[in-house]
């Protein structure tokens, strides 16, 4: 091959070359993430074992975790983004999943090798330009406008939201449940179960912001799972909510109010629809969030109640999505609710429930942060009960007191040190069965549950 046609023949290969390679080129790669370290000694938590949180003489021990997220956003511009986030969670020395030694797949078992990697989030974030909306389709996290009580959580679905002056729209739809039969069909679509979100906010100036909201959810899957009447213990039999809704109506305010150098955030919603064909539904929640700047720091304050029943009907408790898995991440609790620091051992006295199986709840907290030069710090208190009791139940489930100190060691990355302590109330911790919410298995009265917590946190 002459000179001339050997430089042709690299020219056409530099040219292809360069042309596939402008795509990438164009894309702009973005890797967001976090790990977290944590270790527990505690006679409550117990490793995840939920069944030691209520006992006289719980077992108590040392036990370590860690969690890492790792997200990847491919970036096209400023108006198209694909969004992907991942976890990896390992207990150390690796979770078992029966006796004798026999191990789960938990990368922290000896000689790791295990699989560990689960999808959080994958979804498609792209502005319309006819309208102007922007769109989010996949998998990806929504919290509800009322501090999470309804529901926290990563689903699949699509949401639109569009903003015209102080003027903020959304509307969303999303697949939670799909072939939780009743039946033998288990084909796609059989049966279902969606939310649609419609939620508005308008900003009456810089200090005032107002909202409304409007939740529905159509739930075919005839779902008879067992909600566990026992707070603290989820293997427990189930009880008066063994039943879900099948239509929910949830039509709720809320607000964004600054005072100076106050933040007060209240809120308020309202429960219609059908538990079966012969039950409807009519409950209520109401609270406030709030942060008052005090000093070097702030105070917070947050409080909340869900209504409940007394004879188990659930109609006029108040419902959530998921009964097992509602957050309250205000109140800052370590184990009175569930904690918001935790990683992979989530747990709490009412079982993860605040709604302890439809009695409903009350809750009120407050607390202070601060800082001083890389020193950070805060400390809470909190107090649990039931609206209704049954039967000679009590309803104090406990005060729970925790304080935490932590150093930046850089930017993005702490250390700290933490400790919390409940006093039961009767209706978890008393001598006499009849006073305590469900049956549990202590026969005499429950240890209060401790924790202390050491944690490193690195965000990028």
């Amino acid at each position: 091959m002459s000179f001339q046609k050997k430089l042709l023949a690299f020219a056409a290969v530099s040219a292809l070359s360069a042309a596939t390679a402008v795509p990438a080129m164009a894309l702009e790669n973005e890797f967001h993430g976090m790990f977290k370290f944590m270790g527990y000694q505690t006679n409550a938590l117990a490793g995840g074992d939920t069944k030691d949180i209520l006992r006289k003489d719980a077992h108590s021990g040392f036990f370590a975790e860690q969690r890492a997220r790792i997200m990847y956003i491919a970036k096209a511009n400023d108006n198209l983004k694909l969004v992907t986030h991942f976890e990896l969670d390992t207990r150390f020395g690796g979770v078992s999943t029966g006796y004798k030694g026999t191990t789960g797949n938990d990368s922290g078992n000896l000689d790791a090798d295990q699989l560990t990697l689960e999808t959080k989030n994958v979804y498609l974030d792209f502005n319309e330009p006819a309208t102007g909306a922007n769109f989010k389709v996949g998998m990806q996290p929504w919290a509800d406008a009322y501090g999470s009580l309804f529901l926290l959580a990563d689903m699949t679905g699509a949401i639109a939201t569009k903003k015209v002056d102080g003027l903020t729209g959304q509307l969303g739809w999303f697949r939670f449940d799909d072939n939780t039969p009743a039946t033998s069909i288990t084909g796609p679509a059989q049966y279902t179960a969606d939310l649609i979100v419609l939620d508005g906010k308008f900003a009456v100036n810089k200090d005032i912001t107002v909202g409304a909201t409007y939740y529905n959810i159509q739930n075919d899957t005839v779902a008879t799972a067992a909600v566990p009447a026992v707070p603290g213990n989820p293997g427990a039999a189930a009880g008066a909510r063994a039943t879900t809704y099948d239509l929910l109506h949830m039509i709720g305010v809320n607000a964004d109010l600054n005072f100076g150098p106050a933040n007060i955030k209240p809120f308020a919603a309202y429960q219609f629809g059908e538990v079966s064909a012969a039950s409807d539904i009519s409950a209520y929640m109401f609270g406030a969030t709030g942060k008052v700047k005090a000093g070097p720091g702030a105070v917070n304050f947050a409080g909340f109640y869900l209504s409940g029943d007394k004879g188990g009907t659930n109609n006029n408790a108040f419902q959530t999505v998921s009964a097992g898995t509602t957050y309250f991440n205000p109140a800052n609790m370590w184990i009175l609710v569930r904690p918001n620091q935790a990683v992979n051992t989530s747990t709490s006295l009412t079982g993860n429930d605040l709604t302890v199986g439809g009695r409903g709840s009350i809750g009120l907290f407050a607390g202070y942060e601060g800082a001083m030069g890389k020193t950070f710090y805060n400390a809470n208190v909190g107090h649990l009960r039931t609206v209704e009791a049954r039967a000679a139940e009590k309803k104090s489930l406990g005060t729970e007191v925790n304080a935490q100190v932590g150093y930046k060691i850089y930017d993005n990355l702490s250390a700290s040190v933490a400790a919390a302590y409940v006093f039961l109330g009767d209706a978890l911790g008393s001598a006499t069965a009849a006073d305590r919410v469900g049956t549990y298995a202590q026969t005499a009265d429950a240890d209060n549950p401790y924790l202390f917590n050491v944690q490193l946190s690195y965000a990028f």
